[in-house]
């Protein structure tokens, strides 16, 4: 996403006045802009699909460092638990879920 916060800058009441072409406005630049309110800066209105590739984008680096970690972790010698200790897990959880159901 291109931003270029210091140009979409708008403040809420003109988007407030109309919502409707700055929203569609929004979505045809493809960038954010930047919702004022009494000079300072308030909110950031981002697209959908720039919001979408935020969201994708931080979820794969939250899984990158997750798989990291593990690697690490078995580099060091941590090797988890077994497959029986998983799946006892599991079968515990859902005799919990079905008992409270």
């Amino acid at each position: 996403m291109n931003m270029v916060l210091n140009a979409d800058v708008l403040s809420m009441t003109e988007f407030a006045s109309d919502v409707r072409e700055y929203s569609a406005r929004l979505k045809q630049k493809g960038r954010a802009t930047v919702l004022t309110q009494d000079g300072e800066a308030a909110a950031v209105l981002v697209p959908v699909e720039a919001y979408e590739k935020m969201a994708w984008e931080a979820h794969e680096h939250q899984m990158d460092q997750r798989l990291k970690a593990a690697v690490e972790g078995y580099a060091n010698g941590e090797r988890g638990s077994s497959a029986r200790e998983f799946f006892d897990s599991l079968y515990q959880e859902d005799d919990k879920t079905a008992e409270s159901a």
